[in-house]
């Protein structure tokens, strides 16, 4: 039997609590984020009569909200911000204009990637590439050399964001429903509408100015959040025989140590193994859900520093089931010299459309 069923029941018992929905809190958490968003970026063009450098720094919390609206529509795919699944909808398709996000769309894939999380045989269900050791040895050059660029930092976290919500995000996924698919259409026509008629009033160029600042450093940052939720040293990694939904959220999902204006910004999400360990608590609560569990605090906090590091985990190592690099396993070094070229080419440009 696994660890979820023999442990999990008392624990989530102890949690349910935490999965009630505040409206006044919800609301609130809206209000000021979408306000703030927009004063920021108003004050950003206001800015941009003194000094476009003194601009660039007023699009920084415009920026960080852009992260916050994110985990807002991330808590309504996960039914958490509120009560109400209608409203759940409703807002998340609001905050994921903000943030870039078909939310219809995410929440699906998303729910695939928690049912699946650290499983090495679902190791692609998420927003990255992975290789294991085994498969980048056997691969062509270059699927080797299109893997190592991607995987690159200043690849992964930069033009990695800005096509991944900027590009990617404005496709359907063929293996959603057909009302997802819509749905990312229809934000494709708003945003249209929207920086047409921006352009129109404010000029086109000022917009570019402004917008552009806040996407790169909103989809850098949350694309960076995202990879050291299950990047680092200690990580857990499983086969689907033996592969254990609590260890998954414990043992293979960070607890980032942020200080408060970041952790406010990243709406609590650094709290990752509770989330992974229970879904349902909102993004409000999960502060308060760690504290209060006693075996929560025996979770490993990842520090700020260690996570600027986790892009040295590449690639993993199924039979130790961890992470690995580059330079870090003799198994990793030498392509087989019959792995066909086609089929390099091939690898090579999923990583384009890789979502």
């Amino acid at each position: 039997m696994s660890k979820e069923h023999t442990a999990g029941p008392s624990r989530q018992v102890r949690l349910r609590p935490y999965m009630q929905s505040d409206l006044r809190q919800a609301v609130f958490q809206l209000v000021t984020a979408v306000g703030m968003y927009v004063a920021s970026w108003a004050a950003a063009y206001q800015c941009l009569k003194i000094s476009y450098w003194v601009a660039l720094i007023a699009t920084l919390p415009a920026a960080g909200f852009t992260v916050r609206l994110f985990i807002f529509s991330h808590d309504c795919g996960h039914g958490s911000f509120v009560a109400s699944r209608r409203w759940n909808d409703r807002i998340g398709f609001l905050t994921g204009l903000f943030a870039y996000t078909p939310y219809l769309q995410w929440r699906t894939t998303h729910a695939r990637h928690h049912a699946r999380a650290q499983q090495i045989e679902e190791r692609g269900v998420g927003y990255f590439w992975t290789m294991t050791v085994k498969e980048y040895r056997n691969a062509h050059w270059l699927t080797r050399l299109g893997y190592r660029a991607y995987r690159h930092p200043l690849v992964l976290f930069t033009l990695g964001g800005l096509w991944n919500f900027g590009v990617d995000y404005r496709f359907h996924d063929r293996s959603v429903s057909k009302e997802a698919q819509i749905q990312v259409h229809v934000q494709n026509a708003i945003y249209v509408v929207t920086f047409v008629g921006l352009g129109m009033w404010l000029g086109f160029w000022n917009v570019f100015l402004i917008q552009m600042p806040i996407l790169f450093v909103s989809t850098t940052a949350g694309l960076w959040l995202f990879h050291v939720q299950h990047h680092y040293e200690e990580a857990y990694h499983a086969d689907k025989s033996d592969w254990s939904f609590e260890d998954a959220a414990l043992k293979g999902s960070s607890f980032l140590q942020l200080g408060p204006v970041a952790q406010y910004f990243a709406g609590n999400i650094n709290f990752h193994h509770v989330h992974h360990l229970a879904p349902k608590i909102p993004n409000y609560r999960l502060k308060e859900a760690h504290l209060s569990e006693p075996t929560l605090s025996e979770v490993k906090p990842l520090s700020v520093s260690e996570a600027f590091s986790s892009h040295r985990f590449t690639l993993i190592d199924s039979e130790r089931r961890c992470w690995t690099g580059f330079g870090q396993s003799p198994a990793a070094v030498g392509p087989d010299p019959t792995a066909d070229a086609g089929e390099g080419l091939g690898a090579l440009a999923s990583t384009i459309t890789h979502r």
